[in-house]
Order: structure tokens, then sequence, then C-alpha cells
């Protein structure tokens, strides 16, 4: 390869600080390789001609300075030359080399023109057997949510780094752990910018923990999304919302569980009716569909409580709902009492839904529906997903409200399950109405269901023992 002098260089650089020509035509022109002269051209905007002709002493506190300096500021090997007003890039690589591998003492005694035997070996991994192995077990002790080392991304693994330099040495983490230098400098200077999602991150926290992580990703994005819209910003793209979630592992985890299940149909049997709304839980107007069901919950004490509740489809709202330590007549019977000395007369048919319990064949529960004009309908038998609309609701109740187990009695648990019933009527919102509590939807149609508003009301009422 042709050495290239330095008039030659300093010509190269002349010519293209004076002209139009890119930095890569004017190298190729001169016979300069690309990276040395981008290095020439940083050293001569920032020290002038000076700066090519006299190079500096390079002494060991010279090569000491200059390694910490480039670590400590995260600087490229172009930024430290330029600073330095010292061009050779390659010196520089070994330095940072020998400064990782032996330490800053040996690149203290490095003499000048003394070439270093390449085929040395660094004693470290010699004298400490094992450490690769103690590395990898810090690291996958700190990335257990992910699973494995492999499936660490190179951010995950970089911060890691970061965390275990005061540990380790940075060569040996680089050797252990499957992650080029380049590849870590460059999340070591991401990381240490300011994080542009800081402001997001917060607002996110701050729904999550207002609803005690009830809420997951498709929940959490509308919330957000309207802090910005009513400050007259920008709203974040759902996908950004969403990545920043998984990386700050916030997902709702209280589904799933297994819960008890109480069985109505154990009782007398009655007159059954036919299934009418067939799985159809849409509707275009208020109080056209109901459904209706109860369900068993257990306190800590071993008391049992039951919960009967009517919801409308149309706005998702529970209408009414009773609580009593029984399972009798009339319990089951109060909130549709309630519900029928309300009722307006709609001009259309109303539906309630419900399955095949006891209750729901007994005359009384018919007798009620036919002084209130409203037409019943029943689930198959053996088949909840018929009853699915109403299902739903005691699957979030016993996964977002506080266990059962952990309320003392059968009291405190009725506080607890009317406390959050009145939270989904009013503050918990539902991605089927536009990401909005059943109440606001209502509150948005009132001028045309004044009277819808009115009856779905819930007042306080006197729960039976």
């Amino acid at each position: 390869m042709t050495k290239i002098s330095m008039d030659t260089c300093i010509q190269a650089v002349k010519c293209y600080l004076t002209g139009n020509s890119s930095k890569n035509r004017v190298a190729k022109q001169f016979g300069i390789a690309n990276f040395r002269f981008r290095i020439l051209v940083a050293v001569y905007e920032k020290h002038g001609i000076q700066g090519l002709m006299a190079s500096p002493k390079v002494t060991g506190d010279f090569r000491a300075s200059l390694v910490e300096w480039k670590q400590s500021h995260n600087a490229s090997i172009t930024e430290t030359c330029a600073h330095f007003a010292y061009p050779s890039y390659a010196s520089i690589t070994n330095w940072e080399r020998i400064y990782f591998s032996e330490g800053k003492s040996a690149l203290l005694a490095l003499r000048q023109g003394v070439k270093r035997d390449q085929s040395r070996e660094c004693t470290t991994t010699a004298e400490t057997p094992g450490k690769r192995e103690l590395i990898v077990a810090d690291t996958e002790r700190r990335l257990k949510k992910i699973g494995s080392l492999e499936k660490a991304t190179k951010r995950q693994i970089s911060e890691v780094i970061i965390a275990l330099r005061a540990k380790y040495k940075l060569v040996d983490l680089i050797q252990a752990l499957p992650i080029s230098m380049s590849v870590f400098q460059y999340w070591q200077q991401r990381l240490s910018q300011p994080d542009p999602d800081e402001e997001i991150k917060a607002r996110i926290s701050l729904v999550f923990n207002a609803h005690n992580g009830n809420y997951g990703i498709l929940r959490v994005t509308p919330e957000v999304r309207a802090m910005y819209v009513s400050e007259g910003r920008q709203a974040p793209n759902h996908k950004r919302i969403q990545r920043l979630m998984v990386e700050m592992d916030m997902h709702c985890q209280k589904y799933g569980k297994r819960t008890r299940k109480y069985d109505s149909s154990k009782g007398p049997s009655g007159k059954k009716a036919k299934n009418k709304l067939n799985r159809r839980f849409s509707a275009d107007r208020p109080l056209q569909k109901l459904v209706c069901d109860v369900t068993e919950l257990q306190a800590h004490n071993g008391d049992k409580v039951y919960l009967e509740v009517i919801k409308d489809l149309y706005s998702t709202r529970i209408l009414e709902w009773e609580l009593s330590t029984r399972p009798t007549l009339e319990f089951s019977t109060a909130p549709l009492e309630r519900l029928v000395a309300h009722l307006p007369s709609t001009g259309y048919q109303i539906t309630l839904h419900t399955d095949q319990g006891w209750q729901y064949q007994h005359h009384a529960w018919v007798r009620l529906l036919r002084k209130g004009k409203i037409r019943q309908s029943m689930s198959h038998r053996s088949t909840c997903l018929d009853n699915a609309a109403c299902e739903t609701v005691f699957n979030k109740l016993k996964a977002e409200m506080v266990p059962a187990k952990e309320c003392v009695d059968a009291s405190a648990l009725m506080t607890t399950i009317d406390d959050w019933l009145k939270y989904y009527n009013e503050d918990r919102i539902q991605t089927r109405l536009g990401s909005i509590a059943p109440r606001t939807y209502e509150q948005r149609c009132n001028i045309k269901y004044q009277f819808y508003v009115q009856v779905s009301r819930h007042t306080p009422k006197e729960k039976i023992q």
C-alpha cells in the first residue's frame, strides 16, 4: 500500500474545503482511505494546519488521558482524534484494547516505538477461571423476566453490562456475552441521553396505577391519548404505548384465575322460555335488551354472598343489583320489582334474558315480567355462552375487585361489591362504547334518552339478609 505524505493530505483537505466535491470523491482522487480522510478533515477544522503538521508528544499519560476522555464522553474515534489533534486512529484502537484488557498501568508503561507481542493473551481469564460462567449467571439472574439470555435484545444486554461494570471488567463482559464492543458503545451512548419517552411512561403508570392494575393495553391507550388531546397536543401512536407498556412490564394479570361458580339450576322446575336473544348482545336503543344472572362469592370467614345483576346491553350499565347471604326467591325478585316499578313506556318490546335457574322459572318471576310487559328469554341448558354478556360482568368483578377471601365477613364483602359496581358504571371504560364509561355514554345521549338516565340511576337499598 502506497504511503501518503502529509503534504498530500493537507492538499486534499484544502481541496475538499474549497470545492464542492464530497469527502469520498476527494479521498478517492488523492488515494486516501475514506475513514482517515474524515479524521484529517475533523482535525483541520478544529486545529488548523498546525494540528496536522505538529502531532502531540505521545507519552503514557497522553495515552491514558485520551482513552479516559473517550470513554467519559462516549466519543467516537473521529471526535477523539479531532479533540487531541492526533490523526492516528489505529493507535487509539490499540490503546483502548490495552486499557480494558490489562489496565491503565500497562498503558502507562508502554514505550513509544516498541511493538507489543500481539500473540500475548490476556491473563485475566487465566487468573480467574470460571469468570465467564459467573458473568452469564449474573446476567441471566437480571434477565429472569425474559426467560433466557438468547431472547434478550442488545439494549437489554447493554443495560446489564452497565450495571455489572462495577463488578467485572468491560472486556470480560464483552467476551462472555453475545454483543460486540461497537454495539455496546452505541447503546451506552443512547442510554446516557435523556429518555424521550419519560413523560408518556409517567402517564401510562398514572393510568395503570389509578385503576389498580385492572386496565391492559386496550384501555390504557385511549386514556393516555385523551390526556394529550385535552391539552391540545398530538396524541401518541397506539403502537408506541403498547411497546412502552411491554418494556415497563405493565399488563393486567388478574384474569385467568379459577373462581367459585354458583349453579342455580338445582331447584324446583317450572316453565322454561325459549331463547329469544340467540347471542345477539347488541342493542340500538336503551332498555331494548336486558340480561340477568346470579353469582356466588365467599368471604374469609366462610360466609357466602350472592349477587344478582340486571344489565342493559345498550350502554352496558348495571341497572339494578341485589346482595344477600341466601339465594331466596325474595332476593331474586327484588331488583326486578324495582325495575318494573320505574319502567317507562318505551314503545317497543323489552326482552330480559336469563339462564334456566329455578328462580327465573318461578311463577312470581314470570308474573313480574308480565306486569312490566317484558318478554322472557332463557339460555339453553348448560350453555353459559348464551348469557355471556352477563357472565363477563362477574368475570371482571372477581378479577378486578379485592379478592373475596381478603374480606373479613359478608358485610365487608357486600360493601366491596357495591363499590366496584359503582366504579363499573361510572368510571370503568368500555371499548365497545368508544373507550368511555357507561355513565359518560348515557350523558352524551342525555337529550334523546333523558328518561333512561333517571331510571338507571342506582339508589341505596336495604340489603336482604
